[in-house]
């Protein structure tokens, strides 16, 4: 099961276009990435739930043929939690161990073998963990030198040990979620750490690979930039640069414009972004339909059509307005 039923608070204003999970991430929708680890990882089927703008997650994943898996969605009019999206659909799961994995994330790790050693581990569930190199912005678990839990943030009670992060990816049995009460409930709050004060071992099994928290807009925007090859840029085939445009380190989508004299620097282009003529972007994010004009400089701002942000409180303050468009600083 996929968790993507999410409000996409963190990410806003990105996310008043897109449910986070789909936000393009060199070009492809995030949860493409993730899809495709599961069905590399021998995954037939998966569950996805959903809650903020359902329709785009729906309209980018489809029934996950293209991906090599089937998908089922659970829409979830109130958002259950990462313990109560997976109760509400307990029918669904069977009784053999199932991945649990956070859709906001982008990551590489061996799933096959991380499914292997919570078999053999005999635990109920086996949390994938990563070294923590900020105890202070992530919850420390703490665990063993033979990877059982006793502590996760300090819960049931402090310990000493191995300190990790929890990497949002978990095997369970599915007979756990019978644990957990009808609604609203969390995976850690109210299924871990009770069983853990019970004395039920649970496993955390050290795993590498990339791993990125895709938390706010500038995070978002500087792991793509990380991850182009050689930091050359990526430009889809069917995006139109103009030759006498300057493209240094960026992400150009589907259908983008860049015109003649443009400089596009370390930035992100969805698809169907316009940046037209002696324009300069630089540090930014220009999403689809935004338009930054003749002799504009967008500096490590989000440009989006001004539409967008017509419902938000915040909107007087929170952004400067170009006409149509409406300019978003990133922290």
């Amino acid at each position: 099961m996929v968790l993507a039923a999410g409000f996409g608070l963190r990410m806003r204003p990105l996310t008043l276009l897109r449910a986070k999970p789909v936000l393009p991430v060199l070009n492809r929708p995030l949860l493409d990435w993730t899809m495709g680890r599961l069905a590399r990882a021998g995954v037939r089927e998966a569950i996805v739930n959903l809650h903020h703008l359902p329709e785009t997650i729906v309209s980018a994943l489809g029934d996950g043929r293209r991906l090599g898996l089937g998908i089922r969605y659970s829409r979830e009019e109130t958002i259950l939690g990462t313990g109560g999206g997976p109760k509400a659909v307990r029918a669904l799961l069977g009784e053999e161990p199932f991945l649990l994995v956070n859709g906001d994330v982008l990551f590489e790790m061996d799933l096959r073998s991380l499914v292997a050693r919570h078999r053999a581990s005999g635990a109920p569930a086996t949390l994938a963990l990563r070294r923590n190199p900020d105890p202070k912005a992530y919850s420390p678990v703490v665990s063993d030198r033979r990877g059982r839990i006793l502590a996760i943030a300090g819960r049931p009670r402090p310990a000493e040990g191995v300190v990790s992060l929890f990497a949002s990816v978990h095997v369970l049995e599915p007979a756990l979620l019978d644990r957990l009460p009808e609604g609203v409930s969390d995976s850690v709050r109210d299924l871990y750490i009770p069983l853990l004060a019970a004395g039920v071992p649970l496993a955390g099994v050290r795993v590498g690979g990339a791993w990125y928290d895709l938390g706010q807009p500038s995070l978002y925007r500087d792991v793509q930039l990380r991850l182009l090859p050689g930091g050359r840029p990526l430009v889809d085939r069917t995006a139109r640069v103009a030759s006498s445009a300057m493209l240094r380190r960026s992400v150009v989508g589907a259908g983008a414009r860049v015109g003649p004299g443009a400089r596009v620097e370390r930035s992100v282009l969805w698809d169907g972004a316009t940046v037209e003529a002696g324009a300069r972007v630089v540090g930014a994010i220009v999403t689809s339909e935004a338009v930054v004009r003749t002799g504009e400089r967008a500096d490590q701002v989000v440009v989006l059509p001004a539409a967008a942000l017509a419902s938000e409180r915040e909107a007087p303050t929170a952004w400067e307005g170009h006409g149509e468009m409406a300019w978003v600083g990133i922290g």
